[in-house]
């Protein structure tokens, strides 16, 4: 919040712009900076008065403080003393109008931005009369080896590489605003295009494993993720229900995760190097992310979703008191089985039935969940059960399976 481009400076002004910032902002961090005309703003006031607006800042709980290095002193470091009591975090800053300086002159512009070891972040901001100055500050900040992250910048048109480059709190626009706020801003859209274009984001292959995929709405969700925020992932599908086809795109360099969906969702759990508690106790995965020490994580999200959907037809159904004695069955004995197993017991099911047509596969399922086995006719064995209170299906609509019908609402 740029609080030196406010029409009223007043206390209660600020306070008002602050509330309506957090408002419409869905309670983001707020960065309090208040900008001196000798370094770009338009606060002409002295030093007292500038300490009095970051007071209000303080008072009401921003998350960050920008504080310009060259008023540093006995006043400002009370300041930052009782910020950090707060856990406030400070920006030391300092922006040279002038000529660019060197880059010995840029470092040690930048270290004493660290405010002797009580900033957050340390940034410099000079302006670019030619291109190799957005390259200066850069490599200044790099050879200043600051025991803080950094924000280094040029700015004009000659220097936007350097926004480009900047990896902490980059300023931005927004083609919304009348004007940017400092010569040469760029938005995030522009930004992360020009990254995008010279290889500098990072570039993973996400895929779904698994069959059928054809259908599955993922990559589109996935790729309309990784647009919007500006990465170079992609996220495809691996149409298979052999190991080994699925092990070839997961051990590529470039792999960065995935989604596991039928019939793999057993048979790729030994292939993980580490295993959720979930993915532990259900024997099943769906999700798989390759860390960045190159170990194999995976985990199990499935019950979460199963848990979730459960739970709200019980609150619709039962007025948030589910029945004492609640009864559940689940269809199909694979890993969505499972993992819809471990639901209904977190959901704190005391009857649990599981259905499979092969009596070996329901078996081996009750036993993991201690569950009823059930096989045979659907019907007749639905039909056996004293009381039944929630159902889960977890047989594909390929497979032609289904809840029974009598158990269905009339459309």
């Amino acid at each position: 919040m740029r609080v030196d481009l406010l029409a009223d400076t007043s206390t209660d002004a600020i306070r008002r712009y602050l509330a309506l910032l957090r408002k419409q902002s869905g309670g983001r961090p707020v960065l309090y900076t208040v900008r001196s005309v000798g370094e770009g703003g338009r606060f002409g006031g002295s030093t007292d008065e500038y300490l009095r607006l970051n007071e209000v800042g303080l008072r009401a709980g921003c998350e960050m403080l920008d504080l310009e290095a060259a008023r540093d002193g006995p006043p400002m470091r009370d300041m930052i003393a009782r910020a950090a009591r707060l856990g406030i975090g400070i920006v030391g800053s300092f922006h040279e109008l002038g000529p660019m300086p060197s880059q010995e002159g840029v470092t040690t512009a930048l270290r004493r931005c660290c405010l002797g070891g009580a900033a957050a972040v340390a940034k410099f901001v000079g302006v670019a009369s030619e291109p190799s100055h957005a390259l200066l500050v850069h490599s200044a900040a790099a050879a200043a080896e600051l025991p803080v992250p950094h924000i280094a910048l040029a700015m004009g048109p000659f220097g936007r590489m350097s926004r480009v480059l900047n990896a902490t709190l980059t300023p931005v626009t927004h083609p919304l605003l009348p004007a940017a706020a400092a010569p040469g801003q760029l938005s995030v859209a522009e930004i992360t295009a020009v990254r995008r274009s010279l290889g500098y984001l990072p570039s993973k292959e996400f895929f779904l494993f698994g069959t059928p995929t054809k259908h599955s709405p993922s990559p589109a969700i996935h790729n309309a993720g990784f647009e919007a925020n500006g990465c170079g992932h992609t996220y495809g599908t691996v149409e298979t229900d052999e190991v080994s086809v699925a092990l070839e795109a997961i051990r590529k360099p470039s792999f960065g995760g995935g989604s596991i969906t039928i019939p793999l969702k057993e048979a790729l759990l030994p292939h993980a190097d580490e295993l959720s508690e979930a993915a532990t106790v259900i024997g099943a995965i769906n999700t798989l992310t390759r860390a960045a020490d190159g170990r194999l994580l995976a985990d199990n999200t499935d019950w979460v979703g199963i848990r979730n959907l459960l739970a709200a037809g019980l609150r619709q159904r039962h007025g948030g008191a589910a029945p004492a004695e609640l009864c559940a069955l689940v269809l199909g004995a694979g890993g969505t089985a499972r993992a819809a197993c471990h639901a209904l017991r977190q959901l704190g099911a005391a009857q649990l039935y599981v259905f499979n047509r092969t009596r070996e596969k329901a078996e081996a399922l009750g036993a993991a969940f201690d569950a009823v086995p059930l096989s045979g006719d659907l019907d007749a064995a639905v039909g056996g059960l004293p009381q039944l209170h929630l159902l889960v299906s977890c047989i594909p609509g390929s497979a032609g399976g289904g809840p029974p019908g009598g158990l269905l609402p009339p459309h």
